[in-house]
């Protein structure tokens, strides 16, 4: 017998007119994470999706799903007929069969053929004394603490007792292309599965710094890549040989505009990238203040380098908050693995805190930096990732 399991979706539902594009991209995603899985078959009914699987397909698939943007939750459910005593047989027989007894629950449920002789409320008032009265539970109809979900319909009709959280927010390829600086660090991996909830196809850019900077910081950016791949992409990692540039831009003074300098120089070549692949924007993993080089004045002095506008997804938030999301999504213990970055290479003692525009031309004065952006942009090298596992491809 095969396995149901029910989507649900959220943000999605408040969209118009225009809301069978983002549903149409949500199949296109749900189908193409599943593409691997032989028997599993994608259902479309009344605005949400049920996926049938053979029974020891179902914890697999329900982890594909899980990392699913769009959707908000899975459910395994039992199919069976609408009439409202099998309903109400098989939501006792869940709730007696479950590991552990609840502390609390409540009935919720949903009839769409309104030819059937029973209404919704039936449903949760009848049901919910059956289960009380045979197990025991008390009712808690603000905060149970299990839900059994009955839908009664006349395409299907279900009975579901758990739910497994899905990540909610849009589908991936629907907000558009963006370029994500990313560092091994802790903030920028989120900064992009921020931007991949919010709808947007990813790329990734990354700097390191050889021949101070070696084989493992490259290593460690493309294992976040992977990591993040499940939640879609990036499908594209660039990663620039900065080294050179840097030692150059060390030698402009004053020294203490060392770090503002250099991330000018990564906005110049990033953008270039970006602007290459038609991305519409770059993004970081900046936090308003977090560092040195963070604080507003910094932040202003440094996107007026970029040819595109930055988007900063992390800007409001604290490093706890940034660090609990980096554990939900799996980024966080490859983000502290230790390792030397371009980030933190010949950073001043005493970096400048307050940049103003005057000191930051006079200091790039002489230099041709679009000739050493493009050369810089030339010559990375891009890793593509697939199924397949990750791909280079020469500059």
């Amino acid at each position: 017998m095969k396995t149901h399991l029910v989507l649900r979706i959220g943000e999605i539902f408040l969209k118009g007119s225009n809301r069978h594009m983002f549903m149409n991209q949500l199949e296109k995603n749900i189908r193409r994470a599943l593409h691997g899985h032989a028997d599993v078959r994608l259902h479309r009914f009344h605005g949400r999706y049920t996926v049938t699987c053979e029974p020891g397909q179902q914890e697999a698939v329900i982890g594909v799903l899980s990392r699913i943007f769009g959707l908000t939750s899975i459910s395994p459910a039992v199919v069976v007929e609408p009439q409202f005593q099998t309903l109400s047989d098989t939501a006792l027989a869940l709730v007696q069969a479950l590991p552990q007894k609840p502390a609390s629950f409540c009935v919720k449920a949903r009839r769409t053929d309104k030819r059937l002789p029973y209404t919704s409320l039936d449903l949760e008032r009848d049901v919910g004394g059956v289960i009380h009265e045979t197990c025991h539970i008390p009712v808690n109809l603000t905060r149970p603490d299990l839900l059994v979900e009955i839908h009664a319909g006349q395409d299907l009709s279900f009975v579901c007792v758990n739910r497994h959280a899905a990540p909610g927010g849009l589908p991936v390829g629907i907000s558009g292309r963006l370029e994500v600086l990313l560092s091994g660090g802790i903030d920028s991996p989120v900064a992009l599965w921020m931007m991949l909830k919010r709808g947007a196809t990813v790329n990734a850019i990354s700097f390191y710094s050889p021949p101070w900077v070696g084989e493992e910081a490259k290593q460690k950016v493309e294992a976040l890549c992977r990591v993040l791949r499940p939640w879609g992409g990036p499908n594209k990692l660039h990663m620039v040989a900065y080294g050179e540039v840097q030692k150059i831009l060390r030698e402009c003074r004053p020294h203490k505009l060392a770090t503002v300098l250099y991330r000018r120089m990564m906005m110049r070549t990033a953008g270039l990238i970006a602007q290459d692949n038609r991305a519409l924007a770059l993004v970081t993993g900046e936090s308003l203040g977090q560092v040195a080089s963070q604080t507003m004045h910094n932040l202003i002095a440094i996107e007026q380098a970029s040819p595109l506008p930055v988007l900063r997804p992390l800007l409001g938030f604290d490093k706890y908050q940034t660090v609990e999301l980096a554990q939900q999504i799996g980024t966080y213990e490859t983000s502290i693995i230790p390792c030397a970055d371009s980030c933190t290479l010949f950073a001043p003692d005493h970096p400048e805190t307050h940049a103003h525009m005057e000191e930051v031309e006079r200091a790039e004065a002489g230099m041709d930096l679009r000739a050493m952006a493009l050369d810089l942009a030339r010559n990375a090298v891009c890793v593509k990732f697939s199924e397949d596992g990750p791909r280079r491809e020469s500059p």
